[in-house]
């Protein structure tokens, strides 16, 4: 499939601006350990995350010309 240059920057700028890797390795840790506050506003926060995490998913998706599967 042609990919959509401009999608794919805009994506790929995003995660450049973002410090997503590092930051989901401090929350896997914090999990593991048993560390991890869950008070609203860090569960508040993750829901966010999740939501941007699937927003750029979709531009990917879009970007390369594919058919998103569905979710389980």
């Amino acid at each position: 499939p042609h990919a959509d240059q401009t999608l794919l920057a805009q994506v790929l700028g995003k995660l450049g601006d973002s410090r997503l890797a590092a930051n989901m390795n401090q929350i896997a840790r914090a999990a593991n350990t048993g560390t991890l506050d869950l008070s609203p506003e860090v569960i508040g926060d993750l829901d966010a995350a999740c939501r941007d995490i699937r927003a750029m998913r979709e531009t990917l998706i879009a970007a390369l010309g594919l058919k998103a599967a569905a979710d389980p």
